[in-house]
């Protein structure tokens, strides 16, 4: 059968809306054919325009009618770098998210928002013609050219209509580099790989540059980032304080008004806790807020709050997809033997009772940067990571996974905090209600909020003011300091044991990055065990790097955290790789179980009593 189709090299053109023509050319302007183009009712006109971008100016570009309902630019990868502008490769018609320039005609001028692209190379089949090349309607396809330079195009989109004629458009820059000419024959290959079929005109398009806005709604607070993914291009960030739950939405709605300009396409929201049902960052749809809100009740400040970002952002950006990061996914797989509390079984089996573990994103992320430091895979590494920050909990990581983690059924156990208590005595909390005759709820408040380095000290939860009170004399600061230090350097020594030693300890987020004396109080007395510091080093980090001696057998590392990119990735990811039929829960369900262990889903809901 003859497979082959002939050459229609695209010039760079524009097709114009009506109002953009009256624009350009003037209110009563109809367009003058210059010559029919192959393609059934389209032709070159006789008008031309200006384009102009940033660094510069293309003159005499070919109008192409009849009229759109939209403007349509299409330029070549070099034209894109004279015009200073960086547009998407597209289908015709898929303008949303697409480069934007200065048309100008000999009435008047237009600013595009969008509009330019780079044609996606494409062949023109009828009917008729799609049924004997065995094609379907943006199927993708390859195209083999012969001869000296022979070389096969990958991805050309099938468009099937029944009043096209079959022609394979190319632009200029692609068919000078393969040596193409107007009417030249091409055989056409219909891909037989499995892998091949599954590749789509929908899936190239999901990866080409996305915007992610990443939130991090607290309980007062809201911290926001713009990603462009993949290459992880920070364009924007900040941080709004004192925010009344009354206001999330005004203030949602004003980051998404600031950077209207911007096509955003995915949300990646932070919620603290996500229990047993999700082991990894998932599409935010119905079922997936419904366990959300569920486990408000072991983050009732948290959850609720990262709901409600959640559903005023849906809102807000209808069109984007949203994406739920859990701080307590990154735990999961833990085994039974860590996160089960030595009480009745039924309270695990029936409510749920057991260690989730927190700052999940922040030990992933630093566990990724740690193998890229050590030139190891993770699956080769033994870690113990340390976030410490006004939260504070520590790791331990085998081979990519966490297997132990400091805090527990929520952040307020493990190690001294800030305002935390970290674990106590839990007969000690009937005798603070009785103390300051409160009931649970009163004491857990205490707890979580008068506690810790506050507590001790009297001075201050920052540990700098601690830090400075203690080197004054304050003897309540010295204890308090020594506390938070001694409880985080048990913690290092119970999980050299657990993990039988350890080819790495890392410091990271804001007192783990920063202070150099708690580093060295920490690590003091673990020499035996191999961990060297160097003082100097440890003195004079400033951003990533090791503080270990050369000699030291354990590498001791400061790694900056950054949770925000690790949420950019995971909904970049998501967005590329899973089709719209594949969200939330369902998705979770169909993953392959961590650790060989059974799915859980199928537990009763849980409660608290």
């Amino acid at each position: 059968m003859d497979m082959r189709v002939p050459v229609g090299i695209s010039n760079r053109h524009i097709h114009l809306s009506e109002q953009h023509l009256k624009e350009l050319f003037g209110p009563f302007h109809q367009l003058t054919k210059l010559r029919d183009l192959k393609q059934v009712g389209q032709y070159a006109a006789e008008e031309t325009v200006t384009l102009i971008g940033p660094k510069g100016k293309i003159n005499n570009v070919r109008v192409l009618g009849p009229v759109r309902n939209q403007t349509q630019v299409e330029v070549s990868r070099t034209d894109s770098y004279l015009l200073g502008i960086d547009p998407p490769i597209r289908d015709s018609g898929d303008l949303r998210g697409s480069a934007g320039l200065t048309v100008v005609g000999p009435y008047g001028e237009v600013n595009l928002d969008e509009g330019v692209i780079l044609a996606f190379r494409h062949i023109h089949f009828s009917n008729e013609d799609a049924e004997r090349f065995g094609v379907k309607d943006k199927q993708l396809v390859c195209v083999e050219v012969e001869g000296a330079r022979s070389l096969v195009l990958e991805n050309v989109l099938c468009r099937v209509h029944k009043d096209y004629r079959l022609e394979f458009h190319i632009d200029t820059d692609e068919a000078n580099a393969a040596g193409l000419r107007n009417g030249m024959e091409l055989e056409v290959i219909i891909p037989e790989d499995e892998k091949e079929q599954a590749i789509s005109y929908e899936k190239l398009r999901k990866q080409e540059k996305q915007l992610v806005l990443v939130l991090n709604c607290g309980s007062s607070s809201v911290k926001y980032r713009l990603y462009e993914m993949p290459t992880a291009r920070l364009i924007a960030k900040e941080t709004i304080q004192n925010v009344k739950s009354s206001e999330y939405e005004t203030v949602l709605q004003s980051i998404v008004d600031r950077y209207s300009s911007y096509a955003i396409s995915i949300v990646s929201h932070r919620v603290v806790h996500g229990g047993e049902a999700f082991k990894g960052s998932v599409i935010v749809d119905e079922q997936v807020k419904q366990k959300i809100k569920e486990y408000s009740r072991f983050a009732p400040l948290h959850n609720p709050i990262n709901l409600l970002a959640i559903e005023i952002s849906e809102k807000i950006l209808p069109e984007a997809m949203h994406v739920a990061v859990f701080d307590t996914a990154f735990h999961q797989t833990m085994p039974p033997s860590s996160f089960l509390y030595a009480l009745p079984y039924k309270y695990y089996e029936q409510y749920g009772i057991r260690k989730y573990g927190f700052h999940g994103s922040s030990h992933r992320y630093v566990m990724n940067r740690a193998e890229q430091i050590m030139e190891t895979p993770k699956e080769k590494l033994r870690l113990i990571s340390c976030h410490i920050g006004s939260g504070v909990s520590v790791t331990a990581i085998r081979y990519g996974e966490s297997i132990d983690t400091s805090m527990g059924m929520t952040p307020l156990a493990g190690l001294a905090m800030g305002t935390r208590s970290g674990n106590i005595d839990p007969a000690i909390i009937p005798y603070i209600e009785e103390i300051e005759g409160t009931d649970s709820a009163g004491a857990i408040e205490i707890l979580n909020k008068n506690s810790g380095l506050l507590g001790i000290s009297g001075v201050s939860s920052d540990l700098r003011e601690v830090t400075a009170g203690a080197k004054a004399g304050i003897e309540r600061c010295q204890l308090a300091l020594q506390m938070f230090t001694s409880r985080l350097h048990s913690y290092i020594g119970l999980y050299l044991a657990i993990l039988n030693g350890v080819d790495g300890i890392i410091f990271t987020a804001g007192i783990g990055e920063n202070h150099a004396e708690v580093r060295q109080k920490i690590c003091n007395g673990l020499e035996f065990a191999g961990v060297i510091l160097d003082p100097e080093a440890n003195r004079n980090m400033r951003s990533e790097g090791f503080i270990s001696s050369p000699y030291s057998p354990i590498k001791v590392m400061v790694i900056p955290t950054n949770e925000e990119w690790i949420m950019a990735a995971d909904a970049y990811q998501l967005y590329v790789n899973s089709p719209d039929s594949e969200k939330g829960i369902q998705q979770e369900k169909d993953r392959e179980p961590v650790n060989g262990e059974e799915s859980r889903f199928d537990k009763p809901q849980l409660e608290v009593v």
